[in-house]
C-alpha cells in the first residue's frame, strides 16, 4: 500500500494551526472558570432568579475572555528575552568560529530574517537554542559537544530548525502560553480559597432555599470542584501542547529553509542516542529549566510524562522528517 506524501508545507500550515488551537482553547478555558466563578456569584445573591443566574455566568465568562486576551497581547509583544548565561553560553566572533558563523548567515538570509548572534556553550551535551525574533536582537547558542559530533548536513538542520523558531516567534508563542497557564493557575488557586470561605457561609442560610436551589449549587459546586482540581494539570498539558506543536512547526519549517529534512532527522537521532548516554553521568548545561522549552532536544536523563513534556517524542519527529 503506497504511503501518503505529506509536504513540508502541509507540515507547517498543520502545526500552526494546531498551536494557534490550543491557544485558543486556552482563552476558553479562561471563559469557562470565569462563568462557574459568576454562577457561584449569582447563586449567592439572596433573591437571584435564573436571568440573574445567566446574566453573572455570561459576564464572568466574557470578563475571562477579555483578561486572557490582555495577557496574551501584553505576553507576546513583551516576552521576555532569556539571557545567554542562563545556559553558560559565550559570544564568539567571526574570526574564532567562522565555519558556525557562515552556516547561521547563510540559513538566516534564506529565511529572510536578520541574522542572530552566535554564541558557543561549552559542554559536551549535544543541544542548541534560540531565543529573541526574527526582526533583530536575537541569538542562537549552540553546545561545543554539537559542533564535534555532527557532520555539515545534521549541523545545517539543527541550526535552520532554530532559525525556524526566530522566524516563527516560537519564543514568543512559548511565552505567551507560559504566561497564560501562569494566570490560570493564579486564578484557580484564588478562586478554591474563595469557595473554601463562601462554603462556610452557605451552610448557615441552607434552609433559606428551595430544593431545586440546592440541587443547582450541588452542581455548581461539583463543577467548580472539578476545575479546581484538574484545572492546573490541564493548563500544564495545554502549554505543553503549545511547546510541541511549536517544535514539529520549526522542523518542518527548518526542512523549508534548506530544502533537506533528511539533516536535521539523522541530527536528531545522534542527539537522543548521545545525550541518553551522556546525561546519564554528567549534568545539563541546561540547569536553568525556562530554557528547556527552546532547546531543540528536552535536556533531561530521566523520561517525562508525553502529556507535560515539552518536547514531542523524537522518534514522532523523525518519522515526520523522513516522511516529507
Amino acid at each position: 500500500m503506497a504511503k501518503n506524501y505529506v509536504s513540508t508545507y502541509d507540515r507547517v500550515n498543520h502545526s500552526r494551526r494546531n498551536s494557534i488551537a490550543v491557544v485558543i482553547g486556552f482563552i476558553l478555558f479562561f471563559a469557562v472558570i470565569f462563568a462557574l466563578i459568576g454562577l457561584l456569584y449569582g447563586q449567592s445573591l439572596y433573591y437571584s432568579d435564573l436571568y440573574d443566574l445567566l446574566f453573572t455566568t455570561i459576564a464572568g465568562a466574557m470578563l475571562g475572555i477579555l483578561i486572557s486576551l490582555i495577557i496574551s497581547v501584553v505576553s507576546y509583544r513583551r516576552s521576555g528575552r532569556i539571557l545567554a548565561k542562563a545556559a553558560d553560553a559565550r559570544e564568539v566572533s567571526r574570526e574564532e568560529s567562522p565555519y558556525l558563523y557562515e552556516t547561521v548567515d547563510a540559513i538566516a538570509s534564506g529565511a529572510q530574517i536578520m541574522p542572530p548572534k552566535v554564541y558557543i556553550i561549552e559542554s559536551g551535551e549535544l543541544n542548541a537554542f534560540a531565543t529573541g525574533s526574527g526582526g533583530g536582537k536575537s541569538m542562537v547558542a549552540v553546545t561545543r559537544g554539537l559542533l564535534e559530533v555532527l557532520d555539515r548536513e545534521e549541523l545545517e538542520g539543527v541550526i535552520a530548525h532554530e532559525i525556524a523558531h526566530l522566524k516563527n516567534d516560537d519564543i514568543k508563542f512559548v511565552s505567551l502560553a507560559a504566561a497564560l497557564s501562569a494566570a490560570l493557575l493564579m486564578i484557580l488557586h484564588v478562586f478554591g480559597r474563595g469557595m473554601r470561605f463562601s462554603g462556610r457561609g452557605r451552610r448557615s442560610d441552607s434552609s433559606r432555599s428551595g430544593s431545586g436551589n440546592a440541587i443547582i449549587l450541588l452542581i455548581i459546586m461539583a463543577a467548580s470542584i472539578i476545575a479546581i482540581v484538574l484545572g492546573p494539570l490541564i493548563a500544564k498539558a495545554m502549554q505543553s501542547a503549545v511547546s510541541k506543536q511549536r517544535e514539529f512547526l520549526a522542523d518542518a519549517s527548518g526542512a523549508v529553509i534548506i530544502g533537506y529534512p533528511l539533516g536535521l532527522a539523522s541530527a536528531l537521532e545522534k542527539i537522543d542516542d548521545y545525550n541518553r548516554r551522556y546525561l546519564e553521568s554528567h549534568q545539563t548545561a541546561f540547569v536553568n529549566q525556562s530554557v528547556h522549552a527552546l532547546c531543540i532536544s528536552q535536556p533531561l536523563a530521566k523520561k517525562v510524562s508525553r502529556l507535560f513534556a515539552t518536547h514531542p517524542p523524537i522518534e514522532e519527529r523523525i518519522k515526520r522528517l523522513r516522511e516529507m
